[in-house]
């Protein structure tokens, strides 16, 4: 524990500079560095080299140091193209000289040279960085593996995680969540320790972080710095110390972890027992630096803590690791190691085939050739050769692909009981009492169903009852279901026919393309009066309006943005003419707009029925009506409505679970603020690249649509699929939308980052760039 309050030499730098020149014959201009226990100057000496001239710490045993350059000095013959510091000799040839403190103390000075670059805790970090940097440690290891030293056999250094028990006693430092700690640290020692002495074995750096590596102006990797934390031990402590070291560098942690497991799985292969104790190496590491930090804030707050400064050892980042959990961690860097080699698997021709002779040959697919996806994570999705893509695309998984918390709910459900409502049970009752609660208590009377299009069904079946109408209005090329009422109302999907005599069309409020533009006075008014020609027309007929249905973020219509006052005046004119208003929320609600649970808030509205589908189990089969009791008792009093799985328990489990996600982890303004920050970025695309007519939406929802001229609006279709496809390459995926086809469409989950959007938009500027 001797460096738990570490306190660094404190030479001055006349003192080292005539140190230096006398034994090591350099004379140049210093700039201090800091060091964690040791002093660190930057020397540029007169001939234009530079250099680190590095004196220890008096605490460090001699030996340590000495295992230091033994190790560099085996690298440079073992490893020779790793980037590493070289040392300097002295005058005399010896490796180090010693230097006599005003306490009498002695100190080894010893000089490397220096390494070109940045740190890499200053630069944004993408996934294959991190990639890059698991396969530099793996290759690290390897070099060292033929290496040994007395000194690192016998070494008990403070940041080895198989000391942690001498920490028990800092475990009150913790304040409330030293209990939980404490069972952290309690499993560790009793399962976990026992295991560590069967895993192989070997010297290893043992601290490559942000701070520990230099890369250059592309991000490669020039420079792996400061061996003071050698130690021989598991080898895999090597990369369960990264994993925790990286986590406040990134928001996607399983991004980050995925892409370091692979990194390293394709130099250094895990086995089996080493990926079992994986995530609690890595668990015990940031609990070990959080309680150093806390040690030095506590004991020694006059003194530098460069460690909690740069934002290791947080309670954040602790808490962020435990709630991805051991059993999903270790999914995560199951699935990850596999990715090293590629999947055996038949020929996309072969499935292509295939899938014609059983689904029809008119296959209905993404991308052009289509993706053979295997795996989900988070938010990417995964291919058969191990290749991971962006998902910018699908709506459906809202709270993440593969999200731990769902699947977990469902698991544990299934174990239990799945049945039917027509048994009494809890789970349906408070799924429906939170939904309720949600619409402000308006709309508190569900009906339960396993789809959307099932849902705008039954919205419409309610909506005939209640009004006794049977007129039907919907947006031109909308799109609402599968259902044969409602694929009756969904334009966007019809290749021939005519709509049916019941339905009517109004204009989308496109205030670009559309007949209003931005910038009309009373635009949403003006957009508003359409519905009376459906309505008038309807009468001609000798028919009444029963209904309109509007997706709140007018989706296939090109993910238009809220038109002021524009669904409100809708309303208003269909209630006038008996009818009600569906507010299909399959697409737009769950915070997908940000800023509020559902997407009709956005237009100050109270709708008569609320309909939800696909994201609300992020997947799994689950779909509701929300109504006003009176309309609902209504109905079934005409007919005997029941769903065989509607409002079952693993579903309901599904939904519970979506709800909680969303806001334990305030996902609806995360989608708020990353949603804008990603839409200033594709505005900045916007004024680079001449075929961006105009970019919209609104929270994690947005529409880019291409032109071939910006006075006549002329549509790209053929430059909007050229731009999918190359968006494709650069691995990120998106969709297209519009009457036209022109129309970017881009709804990530709501666990979607800065840095993911980084990613995006990187991708998009190469893709734009490509097929300009």
């Amino acid at each position: 524990m001797k460096f738990l309050n570490a306190s660094a030499p404190t030479f001055s730098t006349r003192v080292i500079a005539s140190f230096v020149n006398e034994h090591f014959d350099l004379v140049g201009d210093y700039k201090s560095l800091y060091s964690e226990r040791d002093q660190n100057f930057h020397l540029r000496s007169g001939d234009g080299t530079q250099w680190v001239v590095k004196i220890g710490n008096a605490d460090e045993d001699p030996a340590n140091i000495d295992c230091q350059f033994k190790a560099l000095l085996h690298l440079q013959h073992a490893a020779p193209a790793l980037p590493l510091p070289r040392l300097l000799r002295t005058s005399t040839g010896a490796e180090h000289a010693n230097i006599e403190g005003d306490d009498g103390r002695a100190h080894l000075l010893y000089i490397f040279s220096f390494l070109e670059g940045e740190i890499a805790s200053k630069r944004i970090l993408k996934p294959k960085d991190f990639a890059s940097i698991g396969a530099m440690i793996a290759r690290l290891q390897r070099g060292l593996s033929g290496f040994f030293h007395a000194a690192a056999g016998n070494r008990q250094l403070l940041w080895d995680v198989r000391e942690a028990e001498v920490f028990r006693s800092k475990l009150p430092l913790l304040g409330s969540f030293a209990s939980e700690a404490e069972a952290i640290l309690n499993r560790f020692t009793s399962d976990i320790m026992p295991k560590l002495a069967a895993l192989r074995a070997q010297v290893i750096h043992g601290d490559v972080h942000g701070h520990n590596l230099i890369l250059d102006a592309e991000k490669q990797i020039t420079g792996i710095i400061d061996f003071g934390d050698m130690f021989h031990g598991p080898a895999i402590l090597d990369l369960s110390n990264a994993l925790a070291d990286f986590v406040h560098e990134t928001d996607d942690l399983t991004g980050l972890w995925t892409a370091l497991v692979r990194g390293y799985h394709s130099i250094q292969r895990i086995e089996a027992a080493e990926l079992d104790v994986l995530f609690d190496l890595a668990v015990m590491r940031e609990l070990v630096t959080l309680l150093i930090t806390e040690t030095r804030k506590a004991e020694t707050p006059d003194q530098p803590n460069y460690i909690a400064d740069s934002g290791f050892g947080s309670k954040q980042g602790l808490e962020k690791i435990l709630t991805i959990g051991r059993e999903r961690a270790t999914a995560i860097f199951a699935a990850a190691a596999s990715l090293a080699a590629p999947v055996a698997t038949s020929s996309l021709e072969t499935l292509v085939e295939r899938r014609k002779k059983v689904m029809g040959q008119r296959p209905y697919v993404f991308y052009d050739p289509p993706l053979h996806i295997v795996r989900g994570e988070g938010a990417f999705l995964f291919d058969s050769e191990g290749r991971g893509y962006l998902d910018c695309y699908n709506n459906v998984p809202i709270v993440g692909h593969c999200n731990a918390r769902i699947v977990g709910a469902i698991s544990a459900q299934a174990r239990i009981l799945n049945t039917n409502t027509r048994y009494m049970g809890e789970q349906v009752l408070e799924y429906a009492e939170r939904l309720g609660d949600l619409t402000g208590g308006k709309l508190t009377a569900c009906a339960f169903v396993n789809s959307g299009s099932e849902a705008n069904d039954i919205a419409w079946r309610m909506a005939k009852a209640w009004t006794g109408h049977r007129g039907f209005i919907t947006q031109e090329f909308a799109y609402h279901g599968i259902t044969e009422a409602i694929d009756a109302i969904s334009p966007s999907a019809m290749r021939k026919g005519t709509l049916p005599p019941h339905v009517r069309t109004i204009l989308a409020p496109d205030g670009y393309r559309g007949i209003h533009k931005h910038g009309t006075p009373d635009l949403g008014a003006r957009y508003a009066e359409d519905i009376d020609h459906a309505i008038h027309s309807f009468a001609a007929a000798g028919i009444e309006p029963a209904a309109l249905i509007i997706d709140s973020a007018f989706m296939t219509n090109g993910i238009l943005e809220p038109c002021p006052g524009y669904v409100r005046e809708v309303m208003h004119r269909v209630h006038r003419a008996g009818g009600l208003l569906i507010a299909d929320e399959v697409q737009s609600g769950f915070g997908r707009m940000g800023d509020h649970f559902w997407g009709y808030m956005h237009h100050d509205v109270t709708p008569d029925f609320v309909t939800i589908g696909k994201p609300a189990g992020n997947g799994h089969p689950i779909g509701v009506v929300l109504t006003r009791p009176e309309i609902l008792d209504h109905f079934c009093e005409q007919t005997a409505f029941f769903s065989t799985f509607g409002g079952n328990n693993v579903s309901c489990a599904a939904g519970l679970a979506v709800l909680d996600e969303i806001a334990e982890r305030d996902l609806i303004s995360h989608a708020n603020e990353v949603g804008q920050y990603f839409k200033s970025g594709l505005k900045s695309l916007q004024a680079k690249f001449s075929m961006i007519g105009d970019v919209r939406g609104m929270g994690l929802a947005f529409g880019v649509e291409l032109v071939k001229d910006h006075k006549t609006l002329t549509p790209a279709p053929d430059e909007t699929s050229r731009f999918i496809n190359a968006l494709r390459d650069q691995g990120v995926l998106a969709g297209s939308e519009g009457v036209h086809g022109n129309i970017i469409k881009m709804r990530p989950p709501l666990i979607f980052t800065k840095e993911n959007a980084d990613l995006a938009l990187s991708a998009m500027r190469k893709a734009f760039a490509h097929i300009a």
